[in-house]
């Protein structure tokens, strides 16, 4: 009997364990649902509203579709890679200088740096 018990016990506490696990799941779910519809209500209430902030992105977002756009931002992005390219030689350069700079001083005289 006792063991009948215990194993009813058992069932029942893992049945308990598994619909709490799958409720909390749910929960979960529902309360990242729940904030996404409010998120999309609000923002559909600011652009339909015609507040000044949503007038330019519709500026941006209305310029999006025009012809060429494509080629000026890859122009653009070409010319910025350009740009970084240059820094990095002109760091590089920087760096050797400093590098340099740094040998030729500390070998000026034989004393080590740690006694001057």
């Amino acid at each position: 009997m006792e063991v009948q018990a215990r194993k009813f016990y058992s069932q029942r506490n893992m049945y308990l364990c598994g619909f709490t696990l799958f409720l909390s799941l749910i929960l979960n779910r529902t309360y990242t649902m729940i904030l996404e519809v409010l998120r999309l209500e609000e923002e559909n209430k600011r652009l339909t509203t015609g507040d000044s902030k949503s007038e330019k992105g519709k500026s941006g977002l209305g310029d999006a579709g025009q012809l060429g756009e494509i080629s000026q931002l890859k122009e653009a992005l070409r010319k910025k890679d350009r740009e970084l390219e240059a820094l990095k030689k002109q760091s590089q350069g920087l760096s050797d200088e400093y590098n340099r700079l740094g040998d030729q001083v500390s070998t000026k005289d034989s004393v080590p740096k740690k006694d001057r």
